[in-house]
């Protein structure tokens, strides 16, 4: 048909050679017509050889297969807008596959949190149906300061991929076939990264389709390629002339809105108000975890939990990380150790470190009473470290009668103190409790009632510390280990949510020599802060195999983050098959988001304890944001994804496997067992999730 139409372009055809003279003798081959013949021919064997060529690369017939690509950008204040889509035809069999490039300008959006989506698959070309691949993709953003690696982190409970049913973050893979680059792909869902447009930025793009039967082995959870830097940190050089006594004094279970010097009206802690202004009070300090074990480790270590190692109720610290009171030990102080509270006791590795080391289920005035010894003997030229732990007022509540008098408003309910105390807070379910109003308030007056008990016990240590000549001149560091709900999120006690309630602590330092004395400082600090704090003071520089993850709080006391606040997690988990269960961050804007990611799904803490929440309007948590504001719901997701793999990383080589078990006799089991740990009758009974 082609070849028709171009001879009848150039004249050809019957009409051409018409009438009679056109098939006679030599001479009719002479004119016009005659000598077109030839010219036409030659001209079609070279035009219709391009035409077809031309036909087949437009059509692509050996692209059986088509990659197509979506890139939206959402905001919280809008819609999903696509910026960008493209659907390529390509060839399985002819690799390497063409990579494509994109580039999304984010101008618009400068200044707001924004969620990049992107989501593709590879089709049959030329038929309808399921995907027969994906798309990977490595992704960059561009600012006039330079370019910025993106990381499509994300985080998986165990070391199998399938184990863990609520992934954090995009579940991403890396293409096992890669040298270089960061290629990521997700088999399920789409890519997504969360980030603060800055001004004038672009995000540059560059995709290729996978087949799915291209992928030679079983691919590789996708781990970012930036990481901390895990050496010693340098802390700063200070080399004090006469070093100064250090003390640890921490009671167990304290909440700060429960002190005056934090606010709260009812008198509770006239000595500790007395000390705080005397000295700098941290008005944001959070705990790493809910719970003493992993939540004193962290003080001794200066490493989260999940790095240290002792998460679970049955594991033991190692010998790995260097402790506190090693270092001490190390530069010549005489360390000591009072513990009333058994998760502390030596089985379980808190004991490294100590010329002296007492673990005694007995009271505060038991505490004052050793410090006295220990301080009367002791060589007044030689640096002291002490570490304190008192358990009250950690549940059940027991508080002495003529100081429960104090604080009792005279509220009758199930936990009325009518009946015995301690048998009706054991039968509690720690989640949805069942309590009224007047059962809580109740708690709360025997709570109280301990809380000043152990005021009192701390103005007797102080007095001890005086008389020994040894309080102006030392570091004392007074926190609690973690706080103590009452059924605001529908849980009692601790060790089941990571609310506000639980995760707050008091933190107040007296410096040596009464420095900043009265200072209140609102910069977030975190009880992962105590180690740096006190080498820092100490003027001690350990060359240690891992770095400290947290800050020396003296000069928090002095500065701001120039770039927001400084975030904080905390994490906490009892199942051993579990790294974690629950899992929190306060970001640097002040929205704080929980999540449970235990495997399988337990009920760990209520419905109320999980969510996001914007603390600067909501500081106790009442309003879930996570539906309304699902694009920073998805930003803190990210930063729990990308902390939780640093902290497995930080773990790293220098770590053993997993932490020992540990091994312990009847009377700490039940020791244990009275403080509502080991699966004693303070446990949840409510319904699984």
């Amino acid at each position: 048909m082609k070849a028709d139409s171009l001879r009848a372009k150039t004249g050809s055809g019957p009409s051409a050679g018409s009438g009679p003279s056109a098939g006679s003798g030599p001479s009719a081959g002479s004119g016009p017509s005659a000598g077109s013949r030839p010219s036409a021919r030659r001209l079609a064997f070279v035009v219709l050889p391009v035409v077809v060529l031309a036909a087949l690369v437009w059509s692509k017939p050996w692209a059986e297969s088509l990659m197509t690509v979506t890139v939206t950008v959402a905001t919280d204040k809008s819609a999903p807008v696509r910026v960008y889509r493209t659907r390529k035809p390509f060839s399985e069999k002819h690799k390497p596959y063409r990579t494509v490039t994109a580039e999304v300008d984010l101008s618009q959006w400068a200044g707001q949190l924004v969620q990049l989506d992107i989501a593709g698959e590879v089709t049959q070309r030329r038929a309808s149906g399921s995907a027969t691949g994906y798309v990977a993709c490595e992704a960059e953003l561009l600012t006039p300061n330079g370019e910025q690696p993106i990381e499509f982190t994300s985080w998986h409970q165990g070391a199998e991929i399938g184990a863990h049913t609520r992934p954090l973050g995009p579940l991403a893979y890396r293409l096992t076939t890669e040298s270089e680059g960061r290629f990521a792909f997700a088999m399920k869902g789409s890519l997504w990264h969360c980030l603060k447009a800055p001004d004038s930025a672009r995000v540059r793009v560059r995709l290729k389709p996978v087949p799915s039967a291209a992928l030679e082995q079983a691919p590789t959870p996708y781990v970012s390629a930036q990481q901390e830097d895990r050496s010693s940190v340098q802390l700063p050089a200070r080399r004090p002339d006469r070093p100064p006594d250090v003390v640890i004094y921490i009671i167990d279970a304290l909440r700060p809105d429960h002190l005056g010097c934090y606010g709260y009206p009812r008198g509770t802690s006239p000595t500790i108000d007395a000390f705080a202004a005397e000295a700098t009070v941290f008005e944001n300090a959070y705990t790493a975890a809910t719970w003493t074990r992993p939540s004193v480790g962290t003080m001794m270590t200066g490493l989260y939990p999940s790095v240290h190692g002792a998460i679970h109720q049955s594991d033991g610290l190692a010998e790995w990380p260097v402790l506190l009171p090693e270092m001490l030990q190390g530069a010549g102080y005489r360390t000591h150790c009072f513990t009333t509270n058994p998760n502390l006791s030596a089985p379980f590795g808190l004991d490294q470190g100590y010329d002296q080391y007492i673990y005694c289920p007995a009271t505060a005035d038991w505490v004052t009473t050793m410090v006295r010894r220990s301080l009367a003997g002791a060589d007044a030229s030689r640096r002291v470290f002490m570490y304190i732990q008192t358990v009250e007022p950690h549940s059940p509540y027991t508080p002495r009668a003529d100081l429960f008098a104090r604080f009792d408003r005279g509220f009758r309910g199930r936990c009325d103190g009518i009946h015995d105390r301690h048998d009706c807070m054991g039968e509690l379910q720690v989640i949805r409790p069942g309590l009224s109003e007047a059962d809580v308030q109740h708690l709360l007056d025997l709570y109280d009632a301990e809380v000043y008990e152990a005021d009192q016990a701390f103005g007797d240590f102080l007095a001890a510390l005086r008389k020994a000549g040894r309080y102006d001149d030392s570091l004392i560091i007074l926190a609690s280990d973690h706080g103590e709900a009452f059924a605001e999120h529908d849980t009692v006690f601790h060790d089941w949510s990571l609310n506000e309630e639980t995760v707050r602590v008091p933190l107040i330092v007296h410096y040596p020599e009464g420095r900043r004395a009265g200072e209140r400082v609102k910069q977030r600090a975190s009880l992962l802060d105590l180690t740096p704090t006190v080498l820092g003071q100490v003027g001690l520089r350990p060359d240690l195999p891992y770095r400290l993850q947290g800050r020396d709080l003296a000069g928090e006391a002095q500065a701001t983050d120039p770039g927001g606040e400084r975030r904080v997690y905390a994490e906490v988990s009892s199942w051993d098959n579990n790294e974690v269960d629950l899992v929190a961050v306060l970001d640097e804007d002040g929205y704080k988001r929980v999540i449970d990611v235990s495997v399988p799904p337990r009920e760990r803490a209520s419905r109320k304890s999980l969510g996001l929440w914007d603390l600067r309007s909501d500081p106790k948590e009442k309003l879930d944001l996570s539906r309304k504001l699902p694009v920073r719901a998805a930003y803190d997701e990210q930063l729990i994804a990308g902390w939780l793999l640093q902290q497995r990383y930080w773990r790293g080589g220098s770590a053993p496997a997993r932490p020992p078990r540990v091994k312990y006799d009847e009377a700490i089991g039940k020791q244990l067992r009275a403080l509502g740990y080991l699966g004693g009758k303070q446990q949840q009974h409510g319904d699984g999730r």
